[in-house]
């Protein structure tokens, strides 16, 4: 009988948003609704709330280590996963429906950006790549280190622009927990790629910074 009452507040939960979509459902809710996809049986409701109680908000949970999910009864390292790819398929999605429009100015490219480094907790470095009318083709995701530092892995930056034949390159990344302001690494680092890319006829636009909803050009400074 239990499981037969599962099974209809799962149907139920998901009517529901099929008519009325997420604006009326709580953090917690939201949470419960993607753990069914993850653990297609039983009671997902108590473990949707202690999630919400161990991280404070939905956002958190989608942003928390593999690790410090696990460590919360009930869950296993299938469902930590599920949740974790959650940020980056949205990421993926929001790039894909962008391929193709014309980034010919910065403040579109930081536009773009600011959202698309949302949620990360670690200095992330990326490649934005345009075809020689400025259309974005991808944005590669070159190297991630840690809250306050990454290292340029030249060699997956150069596969990537080869690979879709960019013609320019925006680099960025973001200071989770610091200012805009472009550290001597950033600016050593910034020209030896340009010299790099110049070699292989690719021009490197702009490096942008991000950090939370303030950004800065190196090609403007």
């Amino acid at each position: 009988m239990a499981g037969g009452e599962h099974v209809n507040h799962r149907e139920r939960m998901r009517q529901r948003f099929l008519e009325h979509g997420l604006d009326n459902f709580a953090d917690h809710e939201v949470l419960e609704l993607l753990l069914f996809y993850a653990i297609p049986r039983g009671d997902v409701n108590p473990l949707a709330h202690r999630l919400i109680d161990s991280f404070g908000s939905l956002a958190n949970v989608l942003e928390a280590e593999t690790e410090d999910l696990c460590r919360v009864e009930g869950m296993g390292t299938k469902t930590a996963a599920f949740l974790r790819m959650l940020p980056p398929m949205f990421r993926r999605y929001q790039t894909s429906k962008l391929q193709g429009s014309v980034f010919n100015t910065t403040e579109k490219v930081a536009e773009y950006l600011l959202r698309y480094y949302i949620g990360r907790p670690r200095e992330q470095l990326s490649a934005v790549l345009l075809d020689n009318q400025c259309r974005l083709i991808r944005i590669c995701d070159i190297a991630e280190g840690s809250t306050t530092s990454v290292h340029i892995n030249i060699r997956k930056l150069i596969q990537c622009v080869l690979q879709y034949n960019a013609a320019h390159v925006i680099l960025a990344h973001n200071h989770p927990r610091g200012r805009c302001s472009p550290s001597r690494a950033d600016i050593v680092q910034t020209s030896t790629i340009r010299e790099m890319l110049k070699n292989i006829d690719v021009r490197l636009v702009d490096h942008i910074i991000i950090a939370e909803d303030q950004w800065i050009s190196l090609a403007s400074r």
